[in-house]
């Protein structure tokens, strides 16, 4: 019986073998194909000129509106004296400018290169063109996420102590034992 069992488990190991051998290969082409599937996306070697023109001429657009959208932004938090919310949005305004204007020259020049009849400058251009769109909408998103994140927390924020326990040391601070310690009324805000 205990070889048996020990002929079970080599064939059982020997046929885990024999599939783990057969699935790799199509893990890898798998990943080969979506890597293939996204260099053709961001080449744009499955699109037309006019495609590519059409998409350079969107993603200019789209950024040019994310601008328009974000200094609106800037515009209200300036408004509202936030701070904070308007540095982040900053840091983006700039970041997201300098995105557009590659996608802006980028979409030029493809234009320059198309009536060239230069395919590879075309390929090139659009290449730059889809990673400025992409970092552009990245930047936009992060932005919105300024509003998230410090918007979240209007007002004035207030700390309340409880303090435990506490002995007779504790009186010559003026901590009362097992007490709260609040702000008196008059440097309440609200």
């Amino acid at each position: 019986m205990n070889k048996h069992v020990q002929h079970l488990r080599s064939a059982t190991r020997a046929l885990s073998l024999a599939l783990s051998m057969a699935l790799v290969p199509v893990g890898v082409a798998s990943a080969q194909d979506s890597d293939a599937s996204a260099a053709d996306e961001m080449s744009g070697r499955n699109l037309t000129l006019k495609q590519k023109k059409d998409f350079a001429t969107k993603s200019v657009a789209d950024l040019e509106g994310s601008v328009r959208k974000l200094l609106k932004m800037i515009e209200d938090a300036q408004k509202a004296n936030d701070l904070i919310l308007l540095n982040c949005l900053n840091d983006k305004l700039g970041l997201l400018r300098g995105a557009q204007k590659a996608s802006s020259d980028s979409e030029f020049n493809l234009s320059e290169a198309a009536a060239r009849e230069n395919a590879d400058l075309v390929e090139h251009n659009f290449r730059k063109l889809f990673i400025a769109r992409d970092q552009g909408m990245t930047l936009a998103a992060e932005a919105e996420a300024c509003v998230g994140q410090v918007g979240s927390f209007p007002g004035q924020t207030r700390m309340v102590v409880n303090v435990d326990g506490g002995g007779a040391e504790d009186g010559e601070y003026g901590v009362a034992s097992s007490s709260t310690t609040r702000p008196d009324a008059a440097s309440d805000p609200g």
